[in-house]
């Protein structure tokens, strides 16, 4: 399966682009918008009833892609009621649609990369005519009859932290290529994986936790403003 697009993809940068050898990797929930979608979605439709598996996350007894695919399997709603819910929930944080083009602009390669559903992802970037980039994230299996199940990307991959086929490092390690600058930006567990490979980290929330608790140096995900300044920064002190 491809990465999508959201939409037809904008035209190369010319050689001499600033950011052209910055890649940026951005979490969805919680890091472009400014509630988890997932969470509002599954506390509406079940109630407290997926809490409990957080707290297992939290444990380290399981890893978060099994929480999560056992938190959808949770759901009894119809498919269009379940992505409509996650899309009313998505409201970008300020100042993201500008960083983006900025970055895009500058020769950047920017990739949303989530756990969360590819088709609420894209339905918020038509709605809200957000720049164009590469997502890689999980597609929504079964119905409300049978039952529910995710499919995360075919580009994650395994690792014992995430579990199979959930470690957001693959898109990472597909992507990456010789002289870049990796830059992931992330607020949860999912993340830290992502953010113990990158060049660079911005951190809120959980994931601010976990890099300090591991020695890795971040910049606090305040602002995308503060952000675009800071990488315009890093990309100036990197080598050519």
């Amino acid at each position: 399966m491809a990465p999508m697009q959201t939409d037809a993809g904008h035209n190369p940068s010319p050689a001499t682009a600033p950011l052209r050898h910055v890649l940026a990797l951005i979490d969805y929930d919680g890091t472009v918008t400014t509630e988890e979608c997932i969470a509002v979605t599954l506390q509406h439709f079940v109630g407290d009833a997926w809490l409990p598996l957080e707290e297992a996350v939290r444990r380290g007894e399981i890893g978060h892609a099994a929480c999560l695919r056992q938190q959808i399997g949770m759901l009894k709603a119809p498919r269009r009621e379940i992505l409509a819910t996650m899309v009313a929930a998505a409201v970008p944080r300020p100042g993201f649609a500008r960083f983006v083009a900025a970055l895009t602009t500058g020769g950047a390669r920017v990739a949303v990369v989530s756990a969360g559903l590819r088709a609420a992802i894209a339905a918020v970037w038509r709605r809200d005519a957000l720049p164009a980039v590469e997502v890689y994230a999980s597609e929504l299996l079964g119905n409300a009859r049978s039952g529910y199940d995710i499919a995360y990307d075919p580009h994650f991959g395994d690792c014992p932290r995430c579990g199979p086929g959930g470690c957001k490092a693959g898109v990472l390690h597909r992507l990456r290529r010789d002289g870049d600058t990796v830059i992931a930006f992330g607020d949860g567990v999912s993340d830290f994986c992502l953010a113990r490979e990158a060049d660079s980290v911005f951190a809120r929330d959980s994931l601010a936790v976990l890099c300090a608790a591991a020695g890795i140096n971040y910049h606090d995900l305040s602002t995308y403003d503060a952000a675009l300044a800071a990488v315009l920064k890093l990309a100036c002190a990197s080598p050519p």
